[in-house]
Formats: C-alpha cells, sequence, structure tokens
C-alpha cells in the first residue's frame, strides 16, 4: 500500500514537473534562455573534461589551491566578522544595558513626578475647598450683617424731605 502511494506521488510530482516545464518553454523567449544556459553549461563541461583529461594532476593541484583560497578567504572574513563582533558587540551591548538602566531611572523619574502631581492636586482640592468655605463663610457674614443692619435701619427711621425755608435766617 505504501509503496503503491509512493509511486503515485512520484508520478504526479514528475507529471507536475513536465507540466511545469512545458509551461516555461511555451514562452519563445524563455525557450531560447533554456537553450542558451544548457548550450554554456554543456560546454563548460566539455571544457572542464577536456582539461581533467589532458592535465588530471595539474587540474587536482588547481581545484586543491582553488580550495585552499576560499577557504583562506573565508576563514579571513571569519575572523574580520569575529573581531567586530567582539568590539563592535561589546559596545552595542554596554549600550543596551545603558539604554536599559536610563529607562529604569525615567519610569523612577516618572512614578516620582505622578505622586508630585498626584499631592500637587490635593494641595490644590484642599486650597480650593479652603477658599469656598472662607467665601461662604464672608458670604453668611454679610448677609447676617445686612439683616442686622436692616432691623437697627427700621427702628431709627427718619424723615428725610427737604425744607422749603432756609435753616439759618439772619
Amino acid at each position: 500500500m505504501e509503496k503503491t502511494k509512493n509511486n503515485k506521488v512520484g508520478l504526479l510530482v514528475g507529471a507536475g514537473a513536465l507540466a511545469g516545464i512545458s509551461f516555461i518553454l511555451l514562452n519563445p523567449k524563455t525557450r531560447t534562455k533554456v537553450k542558451d544556459s544548457s548550450m554554456n553549461a554543456k560546454d563548460s563541461v566539455v571544457t572542464y573534461t577536456q582539461k581533467i583529461k589532458e592535465d588530471p594532476n595539474g587540474t587536482k593541484q588547481s581545484l586543491v589551491e582553488n580550495a585552499k583560497q576560499t577557504l583562506s578567504s573565508a576563514q579571513q572574513a571569519l575572523e574580520k566578522v569575529q573581531n567586530v563582533w567582539a568590539n563592535e558587540g561589546q559596545e552595542i551591548k554596554e549600550t543596551a544595558k545603558n539604554i536599559v538602566d536610563e529607562t529604569k531611572e525615567l519610569g523612577d523619574q516618572a512614578k516620582d513626578v505622578k505622586e508630585g502631581v498626584k499631592d500637587a492636586k490635593s494641595d490644590i482640592d484642599d486650597a480650593r475647598n479652603t477658599a469656598m468655605d472662607a467665601g461662604k463663610k464672608v458670604k453668611n457674614e454679610a448677609k447676617a450683617t445686612n439683616t442686622s443692619s436692616k432691623s437697627s435701619d427700621s427702628s431709627n427711621e427718619t424723615d428725610h424731605h427737604v425744607l422749603d425755608e432756609p435753616i439759618n435766617k439772619m
């Protein structure tokens, strides 16, 4: 059962690949590119094969030298990356630590400011309440004074009219 399933999967994959290649090759530009690339690859393989046949040891030495140069270049690049990481990475790490520390300090300062604002608001509320109480007290006293002065005014009522005769006759 499993083998037939694998065969079906392989068949489907092959059919899909064939359909994809057929679809790609419908475009004349793509078909030309594929043809040129295939010919270039074939020429390179033929040239390389002839080179190996003519001088197997020289080709082997050339490959070994190319591999050594590539390995040497890769090692130098790795050393540079390690040096950069050692130097710059340490600086980045220290900078990140400083940022974290400063952020914590800013958070603490923000908490202090928040508490200060709460205290100031409380003080302002107290001052407002005190002022309102004082205003009510002054208003009530003024009301009481007006009421008592009206009652005293009514007991000392006088007639204020203008006399037609002068007061001093000389």
